[in-house]
């Protein structure tokens, strides 16, 4: 599979550079009119040896490692890496080299189109490997090591959504000799340690297993595999200590997080302010009660702020609570039911698609909320939590976060809150910005949402 991807990555890269030379010679002849066209032959002749450079930069990258599964965004931003990087070294090759007589504007047209190209060849894979995966083909065969919740949540989740490219071939407990045989019987690819109570002594065993089988492993972090990122070897009078440094999100990369919020916010509120206007216009005329809905909420540090949200339930929804708390949807300290008799008809809509979220750009604004964080908790909420879960409070609250693009009000609380703790301990721009661009595919669909 990997051969047949380089392969076809080879091709799109020549045709990059064909379709640069015309867009060079045929339709930009205008910026050098007096320079005489070098003939297609004589690019294509050098054309192996570029593109065995950009295929080994790919390679560089990590565009080819084996048992790759990334999501599709870091796919495109490794492809954008090993592109430019290509592209750049060929610059370098130009200046040092003056008989190298490429153009280089070919080269500059060839970067983009390649770009493009090669991530539109890889939407096709992922598209289509998902039609083929949903259909029952080139499924991954995984064992759950677990039979706890986690477990059962991950095994319902591939069973579900056989798109994910997964068949679960048992969920065992942490048996090494019925471990073994079900991998041997079943044929196993990867095996998901999805329990917290197994000794570390029976992971290591079950580990071993797995590489001498050739089998794939995972595992389920628990609290303290979270903040691995953050921890650093030391020795104190000759006996080995680990470090945790402070998290990620303080001093100058708070200041960037604040300043990304700021921009996307102000943008944001001036392109939505006519959807803005329509939504508060239809929440009026349709229920009786204000239009905007606000509720205190715990920010950071435990600091309590007031929330806004379109109003999409009736008037006076807070004091049903208590009567409806034994129908609650979600394991643990939240509190969300599906038939809800609360909510209005025009906000079940605007619930489903996540448009009575949209004024908190204004608390984002002020600098209360984040674009992307752990979702606000309430007062009560906080009362319940055990203190590893308070962890979620070091950062500001977001409008969307981990969770929300990992399945919303599908997940339980804990691993609500491990994902928290993870965009904690792992928190860059990057990651910000892959999450708000899940976000879009998730609202438009409405998937989890209750």
């Amino acid at each position: 599979m990997i051969l047949l991807k380089a392969l076809a990555d080879a091709l799109l890269i020549v045709c990059s550079f064909v379709l640069g030379y015309y867009f060079r010679f045929k339709i930009l002849l205008f910026i050098s009119p007096g320079l005489g066209a070098v003939q297609l032959e004589k690019y294509l002749s050098v054309l192996v040896f570029v593109t065995l450079i950009w295929l080994a930069v790919f390679k560089l990258v990590g565009l080819y490692e084996p048992r790759r599964r990334t999501a599709f965004v870091d796919e495109l931003a490794a492809l954008f890496g090993g592109v430019t990087l290509s592209a750049i070294l060929l610059f370098g090759l130009l200046f040092l080299y003056r008989e190298f007589w490429v153009s280089r504007l070919v080269v500059f047209n060839a970067w983009w189109i390649a770009f493009l190209l090669l991530g539109c060849f890889r939407a096709l894979l992922l598209v289509s490997g998902r039609l083929l995966h949903a259909r029952g083909f080139g499924l991954r065969h995984v064992l759950i090591i677990g039979r706890g919740e986690i477990g059962a949540t991950l095994a319902g989740r591939m069973e579900r959504d056989r798109a994910l490219g997964y068949r679960v071939a048992g969920q065992l407990p942490a048996d090494l000799a019925r471990i073994k045989e079900v991998i041997r019987q079943e044929k196993v690819d990867e095996v998901v340690i999805a329990s917290l109570d197994i000794p570390p002594e029976k992971t290591l065993d079950i580990i071993t297993e797995c590489e001498r089988f050739g089998v794939e492993f995972k595992i389920v972090p628990g609290i303290l595999e979270l903040i691995a990122s953050r921890v650093d070897a030391d020795e104190l009078a000759g006996v080995p200590l680990l470090t945790v440094s402070e998290i990620r999100l303080q001093g100058l990369n708070a200041g960037l997080k604040r300043t990304m919020d700021l921009v996307l916010t102000g943008l944001g509120l001036i392109v939505l302010s006519p959807c803005l206007l329509l939504i508060a216009l239809l929440v009026k005329l349709t229920s009786p009660g204000p239009v905007l809905y606000g509720q205190e909420r715990v920010g950071l540090d435990g600091k309590p702020f007031r929330i806004f949200k379109f109003r999409s339930m009736i008037e006076g929804a807070d004091r049903l609570v208590p009567q409806l708390e034994a129908q609650a949807e979600v394991a643990g300290h939240l509190f969300k039911m599906k038939a809800d008799p609360r909510i209005t008809p025009l906000g079940r809509f605007l619930r489903r698609y996540s448009f009575d979220e949209l004024p908190q750009l204004f608390n984002v604004f002020c600098g209360q909320m984040s674009l992307v964080g752990p979702r606000p908790p309430l007062p009560r909420e906080v009362a319940r939590y055990n203190a590893w879960q308070l962890k979620r409070l070091r950062v500001r609250p977001g409008i969307t976060g981990p969770w929300q693009v990992s399945g919303r009000s599908h997940l339980p609380f804990d691993d609500m809150v491990r994902l928290d703790i993870y965009y904690i301990e792992n928190w860059s721009l990057w990651l910000d910005f892959k999450i708000l661009l899940r976000t879009v595919p998730v609202v438009l669909t409405g998937r989890g949402a209750y």
